[in-house]
């Protein structure tokens, strides 16, 4: 897997929530740096515009999640809020559905990029593959696209945001624990990311917690078609306070079934091993 793919394969599974954070951040970035350069700051937020615009056109379709995440643009172009119909309207007024007209606009990039420093090109490609991605499904019209512009760069985001973000697409994982030398596995759907971390919660009257009491060493798996990564290592509980009160947040029914029957729920993150990406092909890239 080519190091342009696994970053796209990154962003595809990156939490929604830390994926907003960035488009937000790179977004202020960018149209500071492009104002900085004129003399009125209009064409650089007109530049900025541009971009994402001809970002989204890169597969010619105005995708919903493409449209909520650039509403507020949308709403600036035509001077009120509107609908995701008006903005397809707008979208297409623009010539924005036909990719085979946006190549006078990908050479006005290209010659926009040429003039920027290398800090201020990789906020731009940056955000053009931010914006190809938010429906976690980076095309391959958009991958030529986005070559078009520059070469490929580096997300910085911690191991634990990448796993975080794959186990939110995967939306339930299988947890592996052994009792004796009998290998045992079920499936989770509960993790709470804290303070860098990703924690796990089981019923401290369930074997998995004696299995992990026993023998900390375990294993989380998790798959998004035929791709998947491994995490092992060792768990190790804790007693957080904040923990359980993410848990009461987004699952009051559980949460009022445990103290219904008291019962109470131990909460632990793997420590101390090692997680890869890998795909059916066998391709792998080393997480940490």
């Amino acid at each position: 897997m080519s190091k342009f793919d696994t970053l796209c394969q990154k962003l595809e599974t990156m939490d929604r929530e830390q994926f907003a954070q960035l488009f937000n951040q790179k977004s202020v970035d960018v149209i500071s740096k492009l104002s900085a350069l004129t003399f009125d700051g209009k064409d650089g937020v007109a530049a900025y515009m541009e971009f994402i615009l001809a970002a989204a056109a890169a597969d010619g379709n105005l995708a919903k999640d493409e449209f909520k995440l650039l509403k507020p643009m949308f709403d600036h172009i035509a001077g009120k809020s509107v609908t995701y119909n008006d903005a397809v309207k707008m979208f297409n007024s623009m010539g924005l559905n036909r990719p085979d007209t946006l190549k006078n606009v990908i050479d006005k990039m290209v010659d926009i990029i040429g003039l920027v420093n290398d800090e201020i090109k990789d906020d731009i490609v940056m955000l053009c593959l931010l914006v190809c991605s938010i429906d976690r499904d980076v095309s391959e019209k958009e991958k030529e696209w986005i070559k078009q512009l520059i070469e490929p760069l580096k997300i910085e985001i911690t191991p634990m945001q990448y796993i975080n973000g794959f186990l939110e697409n995967a939306g339930s994982f299988t947890l592996a624990t052994t009792y004796g030398d009998q290998p045992r596995m079920r499936v989770l759907g509960l993790k709470i990311p804290l303070d860098g971390k990703i924690y796990f919660g089981v019923g401290t009257f369930k074997d998995v917690y004696k299995q992990l009491q026993a023998n900390p060493k375990c294993e989380i798996l998790a798959s998004i078609g035929a791709d998947f990564i491994r995490w092992d290592g060792k768990a190790t509980f804790s007693d957080d306070p904040r923990l359980m009160q993410f848990v009461e947040k987004v699952m009051p029914d559980l949460v009022a079934m445990y103290k219904q029957m008291g019962w109470t729920l131990g909460f632990f993150t793997l420590e101390g091993g090692s997680a890869e990406y890998c795909n059916v092909s066998n391709e792998k890239v080393k997480i940490f």
